[in-house]
């Protein structure tokens, strides 16, 4: 590796040198840190440095839940309790800070840093744009601009064709040439040609505005081949040398999608018989989308609508051909919506569809699709995504953030995000407050009390002591006559005696003051600062609890299990009357293996705010929690890990959190989300 060349940059632009491995932008300072995860079961890991679990709560806690779990449960531990009591007495007496509380998480103080490929605003400079280029030229109009200067508005056809189809032998292009001349001469029109690749943009509208479209085939086979878009116009087709016949809307459809429902190796020979015996093949899948298209008046069955299209398009085979567009199928979804794109050969086909959705803002389809999770672990990082794994449709998510452009891979670039650093190399000093009690406040109150007996009961002692031990002189009458004695100062013994009376009740005190302190600082939390701590592996509820708060007596319940927050999120049903997880999630994450192949990890997520542990699986550990929406009553939050050399997000997972913890983090800069690789 090359020291002398920058291995990324901050939010100020300033280079920071550093080796491989995962990295992650201090909450604190803003610089980029290798990555410390602590872990159930350290390993060596070539991409972060793994360590014990480990918690900053005061020594004073953790040694008086020593204590407390040795009387509990005897061990061959328990001689050391005299040794380890009294470093827990003076640890009591050691000034310790007090965690500063705060009503938000850590924040996450990087942005993306880069320039984009793509930008909504023309305002913004894009890398895609081209001296000279007409950001402002027509995309929609009722006539193709070429054709409206060529023909000046004649009657014409719209012939299309499949490339493999028609393109098999050497004289492809010239059978087509002349066959189309001929029907078009046969059918009463003008055979002059007219051909713009510059109009492919606009074939929607040369569609729209042809008297007919008259579709090319080798024969009557090529139905399988063929797959371009279906209109609601009048159709017409030539099949081989036979005549041009008028077909309908239904009949192409399940014509040319027959594919679908008939192996490679079986011939149609007559189609007419197929369609009078298998009606329902005509209202299936695909043939349902382009006949039904016009008729989805309200948005949600719109959004709908595109996403199957897309989907519909994508299964088309493209064969391989010399100048070809990347994102030639984006190029043909793009005549289902209002506004269309200029086609960019650079482009992916990612790239151009966020293009396309930022064109068409009016559905906020990538807006809503940064929230969704993917069923294709695979595709995990790939914003587009078709399925969601907790099931929800598109429009069920609201979203929080806007797409404001893309990056050279393909990333999107989010604006108005709310996120949080997550923590992972030990648990912090949470700030937090219980219930007020008089018995809780009495008991914290005792040790400190103990120590008071202490100062003054030694000086009692100690002066009683001295008192009992000297004599004074005085006049004694003794047969009638006054003579020198001596006499014993007893008015001392008194204060000796309360003296040891008050060093008696300390020891005392002290003996039980693991236990005072420990119930002092039990009972149920109503309040802790905001914190996301990871941890690789699987920890309980009441782990998390006790490396969060300490050990507490009693029955107060301080972390939660999480009802539907993660996939692995097991809800309570009839053996309760409340809303809450299942302990049995944690059982099922503590027997899945600790690593698989396309999942990655297991990981704990604790969140102090809501009092919710969630247990998920990612390859690398995530260490920012972005908010992007919600669905469903609950906040979809997106784990990312940092690639700090693009200064781009990898989306690792989603979880369902609360909604209103959202408000617990602060707002960001610009982010890129969920580049290709």
């Amino acid at each position: 590796m090359d020291t002398n060349t920058p291995q990324c940059y901050n939010s100020q632009l300033k280079p920071s040198y550093h080796g491989n491995g995962q990295r992650y932008t201090s909450p604190t300072n803003g610089k980029c840190k290798r990555l410390i995860v602590q872990s159930v079961d350290p390993k060596l890991i070539d991409t972060w440095e793994e360590r014990n679990l480990s918690s900053k709560i005061p020594p004073s806690t953790k040694l008086a839940a020593w204590l407390i779990n040795t009387i509990i449960n005897p061990s061959r531990d328990v001689f050391l309790w005299l040794f380890v009591w009294p470093v827990y007495i003076f640890a009591l007496l050691m000034p310790s800070r007090n965690p500063a509380f705060s009503h938000f998480y850590r924040p996450y103080l990087m942005r993306f840093v880069g320039h984009l490929w793509a930008a909504r605003s023309q305002r913004e400079y894009s890398l895609r744009s081209q001296p000279g280029e007409d950001v402002r030229c027509r995309t929609h109009a009722l006539f193709p601009r070429f054709l409206i200067a060529v023909i000046k508005q004649k009657p014409y056809i719209a012939i299309t064709y499949c490339y493999s189809d028609m393109m098999q032998s050497g004289n492809g292009a010239e059978v087509l040439i002349q066959r189309s001349q001929d029907a078009t001469l046969g059918q009463g029109f003008d055979a002059s040609r007219t051909e713009k690749a510059q109009d492919l943009y606009r074939m929607s509208d040369v569609y729209r505005r042809a008297s007919f479209t008259l579709i090319m085939l080798s024969d009557e086979k090529g139905w399988a081949a063929w797959g371009g878009p279906l209109l609601s116009h009048e159709l017409r087709y030539k099949a081989g040398e036979n005549a041009v016949t008028p077909i309908k809307l239904f009949q192409l459809a399940a014509l040319a999608y027959s594919h679908a429902y008939h192996n490679e190796e079986s011939q149609i020979t007559n189609s007419w018989d197929v369609l009078e015996k298998d009606r329902d093949l005509q209202l299936k899948e695909e043939s349902q989308i382009i006949n039904f298209f016009a008729l989805g008046k309200d948005p949600l069955e719109r959004l709908d609508r595109n996403l199957q299209l897309k989907e519909a398009i994508w299964r088309r085979f493209s064969s391989p051909a010399e100048e070809r567009y990347r994102a030639e199928k984006v190029y043909a979804l793009m005549g289902f919506f209002e506004h269309r794109i200029l086609p960019d050969a650079a482009e992916t086909e990612l790239q151009a569809l966020a293009r396309l959705f930022m064109a068409n803002d009016n559905d906020r389809i990538a807006d809503r699709m940064i929230s969704m999770f993917p069923r294709d672990k695979k595709a995990m990082n790939q914003w587009y995504t078709k399925e969601d794994e907790y099931g929800a449709k598109l429009w069920d998510i609201e979203p929080a953030v806007q797409v404001i452009g893309v990056t050279s891979n393909g990333a999107l670039v989010l604006d108005g995000c709310r996120a949080a650093a997550i923590r992972w190399k030990n648990f912090p000093h949470v700030a937090f407050a219980t219930r007020r009690s008089i018995r809780r406040l009495l008991a914290l109150a005792w040790p400190y009390l103990a120590w008071f007996l202490i100062v003054v009961g030694i000086p009692l002692l100690a002066t009683g002591n001295q008192g009992e031990n000297t004599t004074n002189m005085s006049l004694c009458l003794v047969n009638g006559s006054y003579t020198l004695c001596d006499t014993k100062n007893t008015g001392e013994l008194p204060q000796a005696a309360a003296g040891i009376a008050m060093l008696v009740i300390a020891i005392v005190l002290l003996l039980f003051a693991p236990f005072l302190t420990t119930y002092g600082h039990s009972g149920q939390v109503v309040l802790a600062r905001p914190w996301l701590i990871g941890v690789r592996g699987v920890i309980s509820a009441q782990q998390a609890s006790k490396y969060l708060y300490g050990v507490q007596l009693g029955d107060s319940r301080r972390t939660f299990y999480t009802p539907s927050g993660s996939l692995l999120a097991k809800p309570t049903k009839d053996d309760s009357k409340f809303r809450e997880g299942h302990v049995s999630q944690y059982e099922a994450a503590l027997a899945a293996p600790p690593f698989d192949p396309i999942e990655g990890h297991m990981f704990t997520l604790v969140d102090t705010v809501s009092g919710t542990i969630y247990y998920f699986r990612a390859h690398r550990p995530p260490t920012v929690c972005l908010f992007t929406g919600t669905e469903g009553g609950q906040g979809r939050f997106v784990l990312c890990s940092g690639k700090c050399s693009s200064s781009e997000l990898v989306r690792e997972t989603v979880l369902r959190m609360p909604s209103y913890i959202s408000t617990h983090m602060n707002a960001c800069d610009w982010v890129a989300l969920c580049g290709e690789a």
